[in-house]
């Protein structure tokens, strides 16, 4: 995932080792194994909720030195994916094939419906996400289990198109970053997105959106993970 403006965060610290002989190197093992991390799982207490950074890591140099007998101290940066500060992750979910007893297949509306205030699955193809905080965000990922034909994710004029086929039972994910990815069991195949309009859910709004599966098969679903709001 690319880093998108970081939010910079520098450490210090120390560390109290069980002897003098092992205190700078004890350090410099624990440190090691934090700098393999994805994700360190920053959080801070903000807003009356807790709210993390994205994708935080060490980067560049990790400093330690000896500070007296037993105690080592360290500094390193840490830089997140963006500068936003995220609420807890949130999952909707919905079934892809829905078939009325009267024949008529949905989603039967088009993005610019009214969708209130509180967000998730409205009725068939149709959600919303909400965003209580003071920045934009955009979902984390759309995952679509097949089978289905293609798809496509309409929020008013802004359209997210897949033109290739997820097999019965696989998992296509598509992410927005570096202006939109799709893998397919692990297999990049962003070629297949035709359309890749990432629109972000603006602070204090509820943005409506339209999932229309073609062909879709038993089993066939949809997935949204998504942030609880965003703050600078």
């Amino acid at each position: 995932e690319p880093i998108v403006e970081a939010r910079r965060v520098t450490l210090r610290g120390a560390h109290v080792a069980s002897s003098p002989e092992w205190s700078v190197t004890q350090t410099r093992s624990r440190l090691a194994a934090l700098v393999k991390s994805a994700d360190l799982g920053f959080r801070v207490w903000e807003a009356g909720r807790w709210l993390a950074l994205r994708r935080a890591r060490i980067r560049g140099r990790v400093k330690v030195t000896e500070a007296r007998p037993n105690v080592a101290v360290f500094e390193l940066t840490v830089y997140s994916a963006d500068p936003r500060k995220y609420g807890s992750m949130r999952r909707v979910e919905m079934d892809a094939a829905v078939e009325p007893s009267g024949g008529l297949r949905f989603p039967m509306v088009d993005g610019a419906v009214s969708f209130g205030t509180t967000g998730g699955v409205l009725f068939p193809g149709v959600f919303a996400l909400r965003n209580p905080g003071t920045a934009d965000f955009v979902p984390d990922r759309f995952t679509v289990i097949g089978p289905v034909d293609g798809f496509t994710i309409t929020s008013e004029s802004n359209v997210i198109e897949y033109a290739g086929t997820v097999p019965v039972g696989q998992q296509l994910v598509i992410t927005p970053y570096a202006g939109g990815r799709a893998t397919l069991g692990g297999a990049d195949v962003s070629h297949n997105l035709l359309q890749a309009d990432w629109v972000a859910v603006q602070p204090g709004e509820t943005r409506g959106y339209l999932f229309t599966p073609d062909e879709p098969g038993a089993g066939a679903r949809l997935i949204v993970d998504y942030p609880e709001g965003a703050w600078w």
